[in-house]
């Protein structure tokens, strides 16, 4: 810990190397301790212990704040990693960005926030700038599998993203840092700590706000964001801690609900285009905002029941709230709306008429709710450690709905709902597209045996099982429209097995087993005939072996990895009906690796990578008397088939200077490996340059350094000229200033 005021925020976390009989057990960032005291280990921007039971990456905050810009959410911070990637299209921070994990897509892995699983209510998909900017979080571990059967989450077969909350400090400070950068960004992050009070028995608390308002790189897409975090400890008595979280987080952006820019676009405004100011077509800014309030808290109890059993106890809940208002669809000119709703929309009573010329649009409301306990026992014995626990959780989804308006009279006092796009149903307004309440109840009693065989062998065998109930209450249904009121629990059983050996103290070899399971999410509700109860829950099968070398001059680790998914959630046309159904998979294999070189003293050469392959399994079988043929041996996808980091980290006391490139490898944006939404490799060249003078720190960054704009995604529209592209964000700078008190 620090030892000084001006030392308490120096660097907000430290190096992470966990230890296995205490992984997600009470894990806080200064407890995850570096192996070596000096040279590549310490250098190294990611980095792997030498207790991992499968492939991961170990991102401190010192990484962070070198490599990563200020105004980042975590997407940015685990493209540092191996087999991931994926980018921010309005900036960094600056909007919505999803990662990809082996070609996992997000909500096919999971992300957690000091153990506690997060995400959607209606799908385990993830907002990244709705509740963890960067300055609340003190280090992030990427766990490329599913873990042992104490890793919790609802999508683990993919992996998991670990965040953590920054520690408290014991001695009284505080830092305050302001950045500027392009597009007129402004970011502020002020922290306080309390250090030790006497008067409260040792209890200790930070308190950490940040502020942050930008124009952002697409045009007319303009963003504030304000995130408020207190974390607090509260020594109890002898062996027994209480700690507290809370985080309160407000953004507000301007973007379409659809966002994204046609081929037709890009040529007339350029790759930056979204926005406009033109109150005549929908992609005005006025007709396009979104609005999130959410919050997190947790108390989380630990303590020594006896010299040899440790309870730790968590009661969470988080809360989402998004209101969006957004013009029908950005890719449509006037005349492609004239075309599309004939311009002649119906006069709702008590509302205003809606004209030829005008926009339509519609608003959305998603509120959803969620509560749970994570409880773990490890009880220590001769032959090692019993890690027994059980996770529970409640959501509630409601209300989630969807109403037609018109966007240029906006909503009014008498909501301007219009009719003019949806099939007329008995008993349903036309402007309504949906009214949704839905939920999940939950439980997963786990537990692992940490069998000591050997002093250098460690074996963990596991077992977990999973029953998640998934239900709908919903007079109009999303996408049908029809009443839908049902659930169905999902139950299995899943199995883990790793291995630990050391070779010698600086040498290790680990290898996995484990069975993943991911339930459909609500969208499988979505269809006139849902075949709720015919659904199987998605599994996988895990396989994946590796090996970590920490020395004085070379870290390294490298692994290899065979995954089989099954039951895949598919979606077929029937007619004019939808149906869901079970059938087919994928396949990923690949290998991973990183490597950090001490050349001197005080340069360090990094670099890490990834061969990954995602291909579709071929099936086939007759759904509701249709033949269905799932062709096989293409990428899937979305599915990079590549990643690679390179770079160069020179440091001493004063400065640190540091300059890497992130290579994405090819992909397609459609399944069966289409020509035309192939998506080309890409890279991303950074240069950050930091200077210290006692407790000033001055930073100014480069991201994209050669100004790289190729196509980084690409949504299929109905036909091709409406597909959707989106684009790297061209080159931009930030510069920090920090005092430390």
């Amino acid at each position: 810990m620090a030892t000084s005021a001006g030392a308490a925020f120096a660097d907000d976390a430290a190096t992470v190397n966990i230890d296995p009989e205490n992984a997600d057990f009470g894990v806080r960032v200064d407890e995850l301790v570096i192996t070596a005291p000096s040279g590549a280990v310490v250098a190294a921007p990611v980095k792997t212990s030498l207790a991992a039971t499968q492939p991961q990456s170990i991102i401190d905050r010192k990484t962070i704040d070198q490599f990563i810009p200020a105004t980042s959410d975590y997407t940015q911070i685990v493209n540092l990693s191996p087999s991931v990637s994926g980018t921010g299209t309005n900036g960094p921070g600056l909007g919505e960005a999803k990662a990809t994990l082996r070609g996992f897509q997000d909500g096919q892995y999971n992300v957690t926030y000091d153990g506690i699983p997060w995400g959607d209510a209606n799908g385990p998909t993830h907002h990244s700038t709705s509740f963890f900017p960067s300055s609340t979080i003190g280090a992030v571990v990427v766990d490329r599998g599913p873990g042992e059967a104490s890793q919790l989450g609802v999508a683990s077969f993919g992996g998991s993203i670990n965040l953590f909350s920054p520690e408290v400090s014991h001695v009284m400070g505080g830092s305050q840092s302001v950045t500027g950068g392009s597009w007129n960004t402004w970011m502020a992050v002020t922290k306080l700590s309390t250090g030790d009070i006497d008067r409260l028995n040792g209890a200790h608390a930070l308190f950490n706000f940040q502020e942050l308002t930008t124009e952002g790189y697409l045009s007319y897409s303009g963003a504030k964001a304000y995130n408020q975090l207190v974390r607090a400890v509260f020594p109890l008595w002898e062996g027994w801690d209480l700690t507290v979280l809370g985080t309160w987080n407000y953004t507000k952006v301007y973007t379409n609900d659809n966002t994204g820019s046609t081929l037709t676009q890009v040529a007339l405004y350029g790759k930056n285009y979204a926005l406009n100011n033109d109150p005549a077509t929908p992609n005005y800014y006025k007709y396009n905002l979104v609005t999130k309030h959410t919050y997190f808290n947790y108390a989380k109890l630990t303590g020594d029941v006896t010299s040899t059993l440790k309870l730790e106890n968590t009661l969470y809940s988080y809360y989402y709230k998004n209101d969006t208002e957004s013009a029908l669809d950005p890719t449509l000119s006037p005349a492609d709306i004239a075309a599309k709703t004939g311009l002649q929309i119906t006069q709702v009573p008590g509302g205003k008429p809606v004209v030829n010329g005008h926009v339509p649009g519609y608003t959305k409301l998603n509120v959803y709710k969620i509560y749970g306990d994570i409880l773990h026992l490890n009880q220590e014995l001769p032959f090692g450690v019993i890690k027994a626990g059980l996770w529970w959780e409640h959501a509630d989804t409601g209300p989630r709905a969807r109403y037609d308006y018109d966007a240029t009279l906006g909503r009014g006092p008498n909501g301007y709902t219009v009719d003019y796009r949806q099939k007329v149903l008995a008993g349903v307004p036309q402007f309504l597209e949906y009214d949704q309440n839905s939920g999940w109840d939950q439980y997963e009693p786990f537990v692992d045996v940490l069998w000591r065989v050997t002093p250098q062998l460690t074996v963990a065998p596991g077992l977990k099982y999973v029953s998640e109930k998934l239900s709908v209450d919903s007079d109009v249904n999303q996408k049908s429209r029809l009443p839908f009121h049902d659930s169905k629990t999902f139950k299995k059983t899943l199995y883990f097995l790793t291995a630990n050996y050391k070779v010698r103290e600086n040498l290790a070899v680990y290898a996995q087993y484990a069975t993943g399971f991911l339930i459909p999410d609500i969208s499988a509700t979505q269809a006139v005939n849902p075949r709720l109860t015919d659904l199987k829950p998605q599994e996988s099968t895990n396989y994946q072996a590796g090996v970590v070398y920490h020395g004085g001059k070379l870290t390294l680790d490298a692994d290899v990895y065979w995954i089989d998914f099954t039951n895949k959630v598919q979606t077929v046309t029937v007619g004019t009906e939808t149906v869901n159904y079970n059938l087919g998979g994928a396949r990923y294999k690949g290998v991973e690796g990183a490597v950090t070189f001490a050349a001197t003293d005080n340069i360090f050469l990094f670099a890490n990578g990834s061969i990954n392959s995602a291909k579709a399994l071929g099936a086939s079988s007759t759904i509701a008397g249709v033949p269905v043929v799932i062709a096989g041996g293409m990428q899937i996808a979305n599915a990079p088939k590549s990643t690679a980091t390179v770079g160069v980290l020179f440091q001493n006391e004063d400065w640190s200077i540091s300059l890497s490139d992130k290579h994405v490898g090819e992909q397609w944006a459609a399944e069966g490996e289409p020509a035309a939404y192939r998506i080309a490799a890409y890279d991303s060249a950074d240069l950050s340059v930091t200077y210290r003078l006692g407790r000033y720190r001055l930073e100014g960054a480069v991201y994209n350094i050669f100004d790289s704009q190729r196509a980084t995604s690409i949504k299929p529209g109905k036909t091709v000229p409406y597909d959707q592209y989106y684009f790297q964000p061209e080159r931009n700078f930030q510069i920090s200033a920090k005092v430390n008190f």
